[in-house]
């Protein structure tokens, strides 16, 4: 029984050991009392409390939001550790655990909801950047894809966070990875009516770059570091010199440019696209201060 060392009652007296026996042990400190009817057989672990939060939660029990997105490898353990329980009720109220009256369809060991019921379900208490770096984790590291995630999210029409979780799978699937990325789509570009590029391509089988008008042979670079040095630096002036020898121009923005100042950084990206051709005209935004010349 592969419990990681989680023992209730009931299934103590299937395998002969009785109450007298079961104190005797605690008293020896080989077991530890973890609830009323639960025991541990082994030191506190974070895996552990969460297969006695299943066990609590009964047949019907599954790890969800991040606790099971944690057994994939995509979050970091949560202090309280949320467990579905369907519809049942009265369960303990213990910081340890938070059971959710939902029914969810149970994967895995130990039982946990499905990747993409995961994700989609964390879409309703995350905010955009942190939920933009989670669904572009999971999908370049194929742990899931965005049809898969498209089609749950179509299972929940009453999703209270729909159109968040929309637009991140939306941008992953075009090729926006990081929240920075996601920042130049949706602060830079298509509110001042940029041109749209290539994303996340590989130029000459060397280079990926982030964003690439190849019309207009010019790529943007955004990175969250305000300076690179050392390797880093030498690393991104080498690439820029490979590119910028096939006739291909670099530009490069900071977190800074591209959330802090996008009205700018848009028209620095415009002037650069007019210089190679590019006939379009930039709009301006509601953030922007003056309206652009026609």
């Amino acid at each position: 029984m592969d419990q990681e060392g989680i023992l209730t009652t009931a299934q103590a007296d299937r395998l002969g050991v009785r109450d007298h026996t079961r104190r005797r042990l605690v008293n020896e400190g080989s077991w530890r009392r973890l609830l009323p009817g639960m025991y541990a057989l082994s030191p506190d672990s974070w895996i552990q409390r969460a297969w006695a939060g299943v066990l609590i939660g009964g047949p019907q029990a599954s790890l969800g939001l991040d606790a099971a997105l944690c057994l994939t490898g995509l979050t970091k353990e949560p202090t309280t550790i949320p467990v579905y329980v369907g519809r049942q009720a009265g369960f303990p109220h213990d910081p340890r655990w938070k059971f959710i009256r939902a029914c969810r369809r149970q994967f895995s060991w130990p039982p946990r909801t499905s990747i993409e019921e995961a994700i989609i379900d964390v879409g309703e208490q995350w905010e955009m950047d942190k939920y933009l770096t989670l669904v572009g984790s999971a999908v370049t590291g194929r742990h899931i894809t965005t049809d898969i995630l498209r089609a749950e999210l179509a299972r929940r029409p009453r999703h209270r966070q729909r159109r968040l979780v929309s637009d991140a799978i939306d941008s992953v699937a075009t090729g926006t990875t990081t929240v920075l990325e996601y920042h130049y789509q949706h602060d830079v570009e298509i509110p001042h009516g940029l041109p749209t590029p290539l994303r996340q391509v590989h130029l000459f089988g060397r280079y990926r770059v982030d964003n690439y008008y190849d019309l207009y042979k010019l790529i943007v670079e955004v990175d969250g570091k305000a300076t690179h040095v050392g390797l880093a630096a030498s690393t991104d002036m080498e690439r820029d010199n490979f590119h910028m020898s096939y006739g291909i121009s670099t530009l490069r923005f900071t977190w800074s440019h591209v959330v802090r100042d996008p009205c700018r950084t848009a028209r620095t990206v415009a002037e650069a696209l007019a210089r190679s051709g590019w006939t379009g005209h930039l709009h301006p935004c509601p953030r922007c201060r003056t309206p652009f010349a026609a």
